[in-house]
């Protein structure tokens, strides 16, 4: 099959491109053109649409630790309590008292001593990790910085604000000998800093803002420097990780310690022992927290549950809901304070809907919503947008998210592309559940943009909208299914009806109830464009449930038989239908031993022999047996065709199922050569089974015992005779000797029972 979003092999095309042989009929087209639907829209086929599924959704929502049904923990359920535990709060606070007014104002206050021993009591430096032995005390971060402290007296700190960066400033500003503390306004301008100063202490700048329109230059810490010389005092000057600093004087970048090793670190001071500890660090839930870095401060409230763990205080199920908690705290403390504006809103919403994915396409969508957001919090003003406004490291820093360059697969092949992800999995999920049930005026914004994505001609975007959909249907099915996904399934446009598909998909995978249902009823529905969605849902799921995936499309055959029509309208839906089964047989023949694959595709291909008899059950058999000679396996480097694998692991020997499969098949393949209407079909799939063959020494072995099976009669005999001798030339591909394949035709065929 060929179409506007994939490149084929030839033996992937073997449904839709019958040979011209004679007695070769139009009737197995893979590729419909719907009347309403232009060209670069038409449907693709089932199995590309498979593929792209799994292809573009997160790895992280489908790997087996990702899986949200049954284990997702929402809202409160966590039986967890507690309040806002992010930024620096848990490390310590400072009282500090503010008069706004005349410029006398006190633009310092005093930090008591004590609150900064008990700060010290609870600090961790970066190096006092068992296995960083080999790192000297100056050469971490810690050390470097104290180093530049002593020498100069003053010390620009640059940091995320999670990184407890502010208890690293006093913890310096204590190792430098000071005693007596204060903190000075982070709203100074820089030429007034040193007029705040005090004799003797030692002071810290919070949060102070050095940007383009405020920068730090060299003549301010030159004067700093020299002002605290003379008064024997110290500054710590705590600035964001991107700060415009000029001259001589950079700053030193403040790394937090691991967090494996904080975690250690705090349960030591616990009083924990270190077997303990170890066994604790070795759990699933720890392993998951600590497997990306965290805030200090989220890091701190886990070490005092893993403590509680380790004391019998709460369970292991608690435990691992902590994670969830600490996802859902984090995105409430960006969508419920003013320090986000809508901009940077919406490209976290657009993060968690391509998490995992190119960053250039995040921050596209992400302007795409917030023009749409704006024109609910401000309808009378147009939306502009800062063309060169947030640079992406900022944007990559707020939303705690790693940029990464990694190859990403495109129908051309893979290309190099830098994607950005949440640090925390859990992180997009919660996020996207907040944005939907938390602030319901975002759901017109949000309701357009997925669906405007839906029908964006790039794959991954339109699989992406699905997983979205997928998500807010977890936690709201009715809004989600009334807003999104039936409107598209009853669309008229093939995007429109795929995106329906994948999102019921998706939304199946998450474990929520009735989608199931919802298939099965839609599959046999009045509505023409719900049964084209049910069945294209199928072919993405239908292996999760195979047997009533498959008993549902031969009803959607039973009812397009009894609805009749135009023969050219029921051959396309007919050829829909056949291409869902096809992949759903597949996909079962794929799974591993363990998971019943062999055994359950014999069962499935063996119950559809008795159905190619007669009528329209018998086009819908030899269509799937069709379809489903195309999709080839890549990953062996071969092009080997799936069904044709399937046919060489089946066990052969008499009476077992393998026997029973191999029978089957071939009994398929029979009716399929001897049917007039799709004899050509059967025959050039042949064709490029053989081909296919030519560097493939096992399929060529397993192709060989497969023709032996199907020369029953003479005319079998010479048919595929002829077939064999004039295979066409590829150009480029490996030299192929037909004549093996032909001595294996004309052997004797030993007898085989089933």
């Amino acid at each position: 099959m060929s179409h506007p979003q994939h490149t084929e092999r030839p033996a992937d095309r073997a449904a839709a491109e019958p040979a011209a042989e004679p007695n070769d009929q139009p009737g197995l087209a893979t590729t419909e053109q719907d009347a309403d639907e232009s060209p670069d829209t038409a449907p693709e086929h089932a199995w590309d649409s498979r593929r792209d599924l799994l292809r573009h959704t997160p790895g992280f929502f489908l790997g087996p630790s990702a899986r949200f049904g049954g284990s997702m923990v929402a809202g409160d359920q966590h039986g967890v309590s507690g309040g806002q535990v992010f930024g620096d709060v848990i490390l310590g606070g400072s009282k500090i008292e503010y008069r706004f007014g005349e410029d006398s104002e006190e633009r310092s206050g005093e930090i008591p001593s004590t609150e900064v021993e008990a700060m010290a009591a609870r600090f961790i430096r970066p190096a006092s990790e068992p296995a960083d032995a080999t790192v000297e005390p100056e050469q971490d971060a810690f050390g470097a910085a104290l180093r530049h402290l002593t020498e100069h007296r003053v010390v620009i700190l640059s940091g995320s604000a999670e990184t407890g960066r502010r208890t690293a400033a006093l913890m310096l500003l204590r190792a430098a000998g000071t005693t007596k503390y204060r903190a000075l306004d982070p709203s100074l301008p820089p030429g007034r800093l040193a007029g705040e100063l005090r004799a003797g202490w030692g002071h810290v700048l919070p949060d102070y803002t050095a940007d383009a329109e405020r920068p730090l230059r060299e003549h301010h810490v030159r004067a700093l420097s020299e002002r605290l010389h003379a008064d024997d005092g110290h500054l710590v000057v705590v600035v964001g990780p991107h700060p415009s600093v000029h001259g001589s004087f950079p700053p030193v970048p403040w790394q937090p310690p691991a967090p494996t090793v904080f975690i250690r670190g705090r349960l030591l001071r616990k009083e924990i022992g270190a077997d303990e500890i170890e066994r604790l660090l070795a759990l699933e839930p720890v392993r998951a927290m600590t497997e990306h870095p965290r805030p200090m401060a989220e890091l701190a409230w886990f070490s005092g549950q893993l403590a509680d763990f380790s004391q019998g205080r709460i369970t292991l199920e608690q435990l691992s809901a902590l994670g969830h908690h600490a996802a859902e705290q984090q995105v409430r403390t960006w969508f419920d304070g003013d320090e986000c504006s809508i901009h940077d809103k919406a490209f976290l919403v657009s993060l968690a809907a391509f998490d995992d994915a190119p960053y250039p396409l995040a921050a596209e969508l992400g302007d795409v919503l917030f023009t749409l957001l704006q024109k609910i919090e401000n309808p009378h003003h147009p939306a502009g947008i800062p063309v060169f406004g947030t640079s992406s490291a900022r944007r990559i820093d707020l939303a705690r998210a790693d940029r990464y360059q990694e190859p990403e697969e495109t129908e051309w092949g893979p290309v190099l592309q830098t994607k950005i992800q949440f640090r925390d999995r859990l992180t997009a999920p919660a996020l996207l559940r907040e944005v939907w049930n938390g602030h319901p005026s975002a759901r017109p914004a949000l309701v357009s943009w997925l669906r405007s994505m839906a029908q964006d001609p790039r794959p991954l975007v339109r699989t992406r909208a699905a997983f979205v959909s997928a998500v807010l249907a977890q936690t709201d099915l009715a809004s989600t299914m009334a807003l999104l996904i039936q409107p598209w399934a009853a669309g008229r446009q093939f995007r429109a009806r795929l995106a329906a598909a994948n999102a019921l998909a998706l939304t199946q995978h998450l474990g929520t109830p009735h989608i199931s249902r919802i298939l099965h009823d839609w599959c046999t529905s009045e509505n023409h464009q719900l049964r084209r969605t049910s069945v294209r849902g199928y072919a993405l799921i239908g292996d999760s449930f195979p047997e009533q995936a498959i008993a549902a499309l031969i009803e959607a055959v039973h009812a397009l038989d009894r609805r009749g029509g135009p023969p050219a309208e029921q051959g396309e839906e007919l050829d829909e239908i056949a291409q869902s089964a096809a992949a759903v047989l597949l996909a079962v023949g794929q799974r591993p031993a363990q998971e019943n694959g062999l055994p359950g595709a014999t069962a499935l291909w063996t119950d559809l022999v008795p159905l190619a008899r007669t009528g329209l059950l018998r086009g819908f058999v030899l269509r799937t047996v069709v379809h489903a000679c195309g999709p080839t396996d890549s990953s062996r480097g071969t092009g080997r065709p799936l069904l044709l694998d399937l046919f060489a692991q089946a066990d052969p020997a008499p009476g077992t199922p393998g026997a029973l499969l191999r029978q089957s098949l071939a009994a398929l393949w029979r009716t399929l050569l001897n049917d007039p209407s799709y004899s050509g079909a059967g025959l050039n799939v042949m064709r490029q089974w053989a081909t296919a063959t030519a560097a493939d020494p096992d399929a060529e072995a397993a192709l060989a015992e497969l023709l032996q099976m199907l020369a029953v009669s003479t005319e079998d005999v010479k048919r595929l005779d002829y077939l064999l001798e004039h295979l066409p030339r590829t150009t480029g591909a490996p030299p192929f000797d037909a004549a093996r394949l032909r001595s294996a035709l004309l052997r004797p065929t030993p007898p085989q029972s089933a």
